[in-house]
């Protein structure tokens, strides 16, 4: 019981110190009648520790600053994230949400719960980079890095595909009643790659610019370090970043030296837009009389190209 006591003292001590304008009672286990010490019974001096702590948190948590606020919302928003809690991310986002692709909070769950369906055991890493705030309002710059694996196999490779995304963007976000509310989010850059089999164990560095004109030409290139041994073929594509989406064919080239280049043209109709490449590796077995050419990789690289309204 004395253990109980001085904690509580300990307690009351510390609140008293911060904040001396705030009158708190004391419990009865300190209070004295004529001199004799009251008799107390353990469960009610517990009772009475509990309510200062409790009395104590009600009062840290109204009086958190905006920055702790959001940095607890990113907190709960990963746990969420992980956890593929679907419900309790849209309550984290305003009914008005839009982002910078014009997708609205209806598709942007929509897109995130077939995800969910496809990938497993995705962790998030989130590094807040800067937190500005004006009364009700937030702008928020956030790295974010996600990793994980398919949940099927690829029936050609036999094997789960390794899925990892990169991304910078800008949230815009709104205090709704008592809660921070998503409104808004700009996405600046953004590598997503998904690999089988051996193109998990090499490096394919893609490069195109981040933004350009509507209906301007850019270059993408690509560069790898291949297995000995293997015959490499790949093919660079553009899509437009719309829903749903609409993924176009190309033929697959021989990939020499290790290096893909191609010219594309970015869409006129303002969509931004991903640059894509398709890496597939083959190798040879004999199996007499003839040669056999299995695939033991397959990869998709796409990096996010933001397209610029022409102004006329």
């Amino acid at each position: 019981m004395k253990n109980v006591i001085f904690r509580l003292f300990v307690i009351l001590s510390f609140i008293v110190f911060f904040n001396s304008q705030t009158s708190f009672a004391l419990p009865i286990a300190t209070q004295k009648a004529n001199n004799t010490p009251s008799k107390i019974s353990a469960s009610e001096i517990s009772e009475s520790e509990a309510e200062v702590i409790k009395r104590f948190s009600i009062k840290n948590k109204f009086h958190r600053t905006p920055e702790t606020q959001i940095k607890k919302f990113y907190s709960d928003f990963n746990k969420y994230s992980e956890k593929n809690d679907i419900e309790k991310l849209k309550e984290m986002y305003s009914d008005s949400f839009v982002n910078n692709d014009g997708y609205d909070k209806n598709v942007l769950f929509e897109v995130f719960s077939k995800a969910v369906d496809v990938y497993k055991d995705i962790e998030y890493t989130t590094e807040i980079l800067s937190v500005a705030v004006e009364n009700n309002y937030a702008t928020v710059k956030i790295h974010e890095f996600a990793i994980g694996n398919t949940a099927e196999k690829h029936r050609d490779i036999n094997d789960y595909g390794l899925i990892s995304s990169d991304m910078y963007h800008t949230d815009y976000l709104k205090k709704e009643g008592n809660k921070w509310k998503i409104t808004s989010s700009v996405i600046e850059s953004e590598e997503i790659a998904l690999k089988y089999g051996e193109t998990k164990l090499i490096s394919i560095e893609l490069s195109a610019p981040k933004t350009v004109p509507a209906g301007s030409d850019y270059d993408v290139s690509v560069h790898l370090k291949s297995p000995d041994g293997v015959m490499v073929i790949g093919s660079i594509v553009n899509e437009p970043i719309i829903h749903p989406q609409i993924q176009k064919q190309d033929v697959f080239k021989s990939v020499k030296s290790d290096i893909l280049e191609r010219v594309l043209k970015a869409n006129k109709d303002n969509y931004n837009e991903y640059a894509t490449v398709t890496i597939g590796i083959t190798r040879a077995s004999v199996d007499p009389p003839q040669l056999v050419f299995s695939m033991t990789g397959m990869a998709v690289v796409m990096t996010r190209v933001n397209v610029l309204n022409k102004l006329n």
